[in-house]
């Protein structure tokens, strides 16, 4: 890791990430942690991390789904308490599960090509498990 991706990473996680997990609050009505695997995003170029803002809008709108009543945020509050979020190298590797209240969510954001799930691929597959 660089200066360039060093700096990108301090902005992300002074800036960007405190804004989408109080957005994500308002949305679910309750804090969701947000957990980065940041050496997996770092390990390259900022190319990755200059794709986790794709990533945060996606998660909003899989979240907006949910949440729009009352049943969709209780149900997720019980369910989800953290989302961990690992960038992988291999698109064959993307995966979303849940590991008790963790969603767990691989994406590939290094190299020529994006992978990942859009809201609703995400929202469909957590409405699934809750």
């Amino acid at each position: 890791m660089g200066l360039a991706e060093k700096r990108l990473a301090q902005e992300i996680q002074n800036d960007k990430l405190p804004a989408f997990e109080s957005q994500i609050k308002e949305i679910a009505g309750y804090d969701i942690k947000v957990d980065i695997d940041w050496n997996t995003f770092t390990a390259y170029d900022s190319y990755p991390l200059s794709r986790l803002d794709i990533v945060f809008s996606d998660l909003t709108g899989c979240l907006k789904k949910i949440c729009v009543d009352d049943m969709g945020k209780e149900a997720l509050k019980e369910k989800m308490s953290t989302i961990k979020l690992t960038n992988i190298e291999n698109a064959d590797d993307i995966a979303m599960e849940f590991n008790g209240d963790v969603f767990d969510l691989k994406v590939k954001l290094v190299g020529d090509s994006f992978s990942a799930y859009s809201d609703s691929q995400l929202a469909s597959y957590v409405e699934s498990q809750l």
